[in-house]
């Protein structure tokens, strides 16, 4: 063990956020409101053993106030204070050790809020507590209780890590510009056990002490956020007081929040990329198979569509507006997703402005001190790629709501010729046969004047030269009527398909005389 590898006055600041009210989109699947709390109260029994339950009697009973930021602590069984306190000794590395830290429920706006804090006092009893190996961290979070996999929050968390450096770290930070870096591993590995360990995202300094932090936020399925922070400055202390860990509380959240709505966005984008590219599939197929077997059966015969070609159609114009309808409900969660990053992005400005002002209302911090800029690189640059990829998504996706609307103009256009083409067909249909039957009637109405009634069922000889064939009156007058219905029918039908053919004649004509001279 090396004098580097000793911090001094160690803390962990946990934030963790989850959803008040499930929306009504994931009605269907609640979210289970009061697991923050049961995760603290698992993490304070089981885990760090402190002695104190963190259960119902601690929280509030009564209606949760109005209000943007509420203290749902139940202060009367606290002692009147803002949070539930906490301590234990422990030995470690031959030293006994005073672990001391609170809990605290929040409400803001929407979500409920965690933070818990666990930490080596830097003085007890007036006197400075000693330095301790970084392996105090591991002491912090007993089976990984602090990480995303055991609290399972609905907005996620971040975790804070901060230590004091001794006058030699900072000398030896000062000569290796990979030290501080180093010290962090080190904090890290010792803090979560196993391999999954954050990625290193980068490296700055706030309130004038040097800040690393982990995690890459585009990639918030696989990195847990968690942020290590060296204290070397007497003003680094001084703004980290109880109003600026308020403050993070909020800019966390609004972190969250956004990295949330990211996250969320990226699963809908590969939903609506494979629905964006059945679309286009199952498209292209209807099309292909509207295609005639014989061509020139759709050149003069209406659509030229088969019985089978024709109910398929029919069902993709059932079916086509419900999934036109689903497809748009995916554009606008990913668009629902993009106005939270941007309110979100908006709200973590403002806090930063607000911490600004204070910051500059002091007189004694210097520019250096009141620098937010390792802060501020989250909502003036990592927002703003979140939002534009969301836009360039929409770009693209958009054009399948015009595909879906083109299809389904054309779909129902060819039904309707097709339809038609039968109606008007079997209208001719129709007035032939009516056409027929009258005349068949007539005629048969007008035997008495070309046939001799008496005797009745008299035999009349056919006029044929070569045979002699007699035949009775009501079966000749039947033919007759039969004969001059069926001619009216034909005699209707040829009619109608005449004046088809005169008119695509008309058409041809016309084409020809638009065509330029050759």
């Amino acid at each position: 063990m090396t004098q580097n590898s000793k911090i001094y006055a160690p803390n962990v600041y946990l934030f963790a956020y989850h959803l008040c009210k499930p929306l009504e989109s994931e009605s269907s699947s609640p979210v289970e409101l009061t697991k923050l709390w049961q995760k603290c109260h698992e993490i304070l029994q089981a885990k760090l053993a402190v002695g104190t339950a963190f259960n119902g009697s601690y929280l509030s009973k009564k209606d949760e106030p109005a209000g943007s930021r509420v203290n749902l602590i139940n202060k009367q069984v606290v002692g009147n204070r803002n949070s539930l306190a906490f301590a234990k000794t422990i030995s470690h590395d031959n030293q006994q050790i005073n672990l001391k830290g609170f809990a605290q429920p929040l409400r803001i706006d929407d979500s409920y809020a965690l933070g818990l804090q666990i930490r080596v006092p830097e003085k007890v009893n007036n006197i400075k507590t000693p330095a301790v190996d970084v392996s105090i961290f591991k002491e912090f979070n007993p089976d990984n209780c602090l990480l995303p996999d055991f609290l399972q929050s609905y907005f996620g968390q971040t975790l804070l890590l901060t230590a004091w450096l001794s006058v030699e770290q900072n000398q030896a930070a000062r000569e290796d510009s990979q030290f501080l870096k180093n010290l962090a591993q080190q904090c890290l590995e010792k803090f979560i056990s196993g391999q999954n360990l954050p990625t290193f995202y980068r490296q700055g300094e706030l309130f004038g002490s040097p800040i690393l932090e982990y995690g890459n936020p585009s990639r918030p399925d696989t990195e847990c956020h968690i942020i290590v922070w060296f204290f070397n400055s007497s003003a680094t202390d001084e703004i980290w007081d109880e109003t600026r860990y308020s403050d993070f509380v909020e800019l966390f959240l609004y972190r969250n929040k956004i990295i949330r709505a990211y996250r969320d966005s990226r699963k809908t984008y590969l939903v609506t990329r494979e629905e964006y590219k059945q679309i286009e599939l199952d498209i292209d197929a209807t099309f292909k198979y509207l295609q005639p077997d014989e061509p020139h059966q759709r050149h003069l015969k209406g659509a030229g569509l088969k019985e089978e070609k024709l109910e398929r159609l029919q069902r993709q114009t059932i079916e086509m507006p419900p999934r036109a309808v689903n497809y748009a409900r995916l554009l606008m969660d990913l668009e629902f997703r993009q106005n939270t990053i941007a309110i979100n992005a908006k709200n973590y400005q403002e806090k930063l402005n607000q911490i600004s002002l204070d910051l500059k209302s002091s007189k004694k911090y210097s520019d250096s001190d009141r620098d937010l800029s390792f802060l501020e690189l989250f909502s003036k640059e990592t927002c703003p790629q979140f939002e534009e990829q969301i836009k360039a998504d929409l770009g693209y996706f958009k054009h399948g709501t015009g595909l879906l609307d083109k299809a389904m103009e054309a779909i129902r256009g060819v039904v309707a010729i097709e339809e038609a083409y039968r109606n008007a067909k079997l209208e001719v249909t129709i007035q032939a046969v009516g056409f027929g039957l009258g005349v068949a009637g007539v005629v048969a109405g007008s035997s008495p004047y070309l046939i001799k009634p008496e005797p009745p069922n008299q035999i009349i000889a056919l006029p044929l030269p070569f045979l002699k064939v007699g035949i009775n009156s009501f079966a000749l007058v039947l033919l007759i009527s039969i004969g001059a219905g069926v001619g009216v029918s034909l005699l209707v039908m040829l009619s109608a398909k005449s004046k088809n053919l005169l008119g695509k004649f008309k058409n041809l004509l016309n084409r020809n005389k638009q065509l330029p001279p050759q």
